[in-house]
């Protein structure tokens, strides 16, 4: 195990001295991708940090950037980071459980430090790269469930790295894999089969997929859009990957009705699908206990004002017997359970913010903006949204667009050209990415 952090740790070090970003990210994105297969197949939980090591380099370069450079904007941003880990350091001191405490810390920390180094990194990263990598990775990944679909098994079997490293209960597999291998109440009432891809987790693995469907959108088309989405699709439908399903509905659909017929075209199929996503799904599995872990960990936020403290409910806790049960299941509820107001004040200015870009932003060039939308949704639906091994590159991505923008909208009287601002260019790939592109 030492040796597995050292060698990802100095391959950062030198990725992030050579200014190579984008190769950094990939190695994250493999580094996550490639995780859970290692550890099965050497049944050595020495690859356990694989995908946090290069993760907490890329967030800790961006730190000493932002303390350096003298741009304004990245000095605030770094001020509220700081804020963030005193609310972390709090929440940790109020934990019933050293260790779930500092699991929990990590489920705040590691994301939004990501977005912190999004935002830092804006015009750093060049996201054409990872489109390409991205569209790789995910193409791997539709094979890898496709074949798992038609035996009906994984082809690395889950159950060690499920009770070992994850810390699942053998009580509760069945037919000898980890209960999220399987879907309920989708065909009569049976047990349905749930491929769980190189992640060996449907639902880890759909935040990939669904940044497959982004990557499809911004860097192919005509057919190969086309049959790349589709796949993405059909291996989605395959697995009930629900929050990736969420994220490939809003690239894809939405984010296309928006640009082809209209916004309130866009708004309106929108709502339509995601009330219809609901109805289908909310007798299947736990859905449910998303929607009620969401609006009861908001309630608890309100009803403290600097939230509960770790320990006190989510998965980690669950495996230890410590949690209440509330506001699990959604990793935003279980951060408005945590932290209290802040956090529920960062939301609401996130929304606004999310808002305006999509009122102002040309509609060609928000496809960002959707891929942020999508993900914020998915983070309130689905723990797993705290997971390195698939989620890095849409926790970088909502911190590019908190760094964008939004255009000023022009008065009524027409201003003339040689006197107009000039807005600057969105900092992400739109729909019609450029050669050598930067964030």
């Amino acid at each position: 195990m030492p040796f597995v952090v050292t060698a990802s740790a100095a391959i950062s070090f030198v990725l992030i001295l050579g200014r190579s970003y984008h190769v950094l990210v990939l190695l994250i994105i493999a580094a996550g991708w490639s995780q859970a297969a290692l550890i099965s197949l050497t049944r050595s939980d020495a690859f356990q940090y694989l995908d946090d090591v290069p993760a907490a380099v890329l967030v800790t370069a961006a730190i000493i950037k932002a303390f350096s450079a003298p741009d304004k904007r990245l000095h605030k941003a770094l001020a509220l980071m700081l804020v963030l880990v005193l609310l972390a350091g709090i929440g940790y001191l109020r934990s019933p459980d050293g260790e779930i405490g500092i699991a929990q810390a990590r489920q705040v920390l590691m994301p939004l430090g990501l977005v912190f180094a999004g935002f830092v990194y804006r015009n750093d990263i060049r996201w054409t790269k990872i489109s390409s990598y991205l569209l790789v990775l995910a193409g791997l990944t539709v094979v890898w469930v496709l074949v798992e679909e038609v035996m009906q098994a994984p082809l690395i079997d889950p159950a060690w790295y499920h009770v070992n490293v994850v810390g699942g209960n053998p009580d509760s597999m069945r037919m000898g894999l980890p209960p999220a291998y399987f879907a309920d109440g989708v065909s009569g009432g049976d047990l349905t089969f749930r491929p769980g891809g190189p992640f060996m987790n449907p639902p880890v693995m759909g935040f990939l997929l669904g940044l497959g469907a982004f990557a499809a959108v911004a860097k192919l088309r005509s057919f190969a859009r086309l049959g790349m989405l589709a796949a993405i699709g059909v291996s989605l439908f395959f697995a009930y990957a629900r929050a990736g399903m969420l994220i490939f509905i809003v690239v894809t659909v939405v984010f296309f009705i928006w640009v082809k017929v209209g916004k309130y075209a866009g708004i309106l199929v929108g709502l339509g699908l995601g009330s219809y996503m609901f109805a289908t799904f909310v007798e299947q599995g736990n859905t449910a206990s998303h929607s009620d872990g969401l609006f009861s960990g908001f309630m608890l936020g309100l009803q403290s004002p600097i939230g509960l403290g770790f320990g006190t409910t989510g998965y980690q806790a669950a495996l230890e017997g410590a949690s209440t049960g509330v506001g699990s299941e959604s990793l935003l509820g279980l951060y408005f359970a945590w932290m209290g107001w802040p956090m529920i004040a960062a939301t609401l200015l996130l929304l606004v913010h999310f808002g305006k870009l999509l009122g102002r932003v040309p509609k060609a060039r928000s496809l960002p903006v959707w891929v942020a939308v999508g993900f914020l949704l998915a983070v309130a639906s689905s723990e797993s949204a705290s997971s390195m091994a698939s989620t890095p590159v849409f926790w970088l991505i909502v911190g590019s667009v908190l760094a964008m923008r939004a255009p000023v909208k022009a008065h009524y009287r027409p201003v003339p050209a040689a006197l107009a601002p000039r807005t600057p260019r969105s900092p992400l790939p739109s729909s019609r990415p450029r050669r050598q592109q930067a964030v």
